[in-house]
């Protein structure tokens, strides 16, 4: 009798979150119009080949731009840093680093729509471990680029037509 009741309760939760529109990370489908999509940008770039295999995830399939197919056009990509915090001989000891992208989608027929995604995370400055703080630098900076993809396809999810 109790495992009914359990069973109930969690088949009753499900069509509750269902019927509420919740959705789990990472199950994006895109929508009609955006399933053939063509990408340009620099194809060489690992960026690229992230928001490439995203939108593949997603749902799209890549082909090459025509009158007739919405082309997501990605820029390239900014990062900059500057000083967070100093210590009392005013050496820097963190720094705030920003990372950004533009990215275009034109759909045949409408007007451009132009997006941004930006980025801002800190990071410290370890002069005595140079080899450890340039690594964590990389490492920021390859966590902002899948971000960011993720984060292109989730605004391109937000559109409607």
């Amino acid at each position: 009798m109790l495992y009914r009741i359990k069973a109930s309760g969690l088949v009753l939760l499900t069509l509750l979150l269902v019927g509420c529109g919740f959705q789990l990370r990472g199950g994006d489908n895109l929508a009609p119009e955006l399933q053939r999509i063509a990408l340009v940008g620099d194809d060489k770039s690992q960026f690229y080949r992230l928001v490439s295999a995203r939108l593949q995830r997603a749902g799209a399939q890549l082909v090459a731009p025509d009158a007739l197919t919405p082309v997501l056009s990605i820029s390239g990509l900014g990062q900059g840093n500057t000083v967070a915090s100093v210590n009392n001989r005013a050496d820097a000891l963190e720094y705030a680093t920003r990372f950004g992208t533009r990215f275009t989608l034109d759909m045949p027929d409408q007007a451009r729509q132009v997006f941004n995604v930006t980025f801002n995370r800190s990071f410290l400055d370890k002069s005595a471990q140079a080899l450890a703080s340039s690594r964590e630098q990389f490492q920021l900076r390859e966590q902002m680029e899948h971000e960011a993809a993720e984060q292109i396809v989730r605004q391109l999810n937000r559109l409607s037509f």
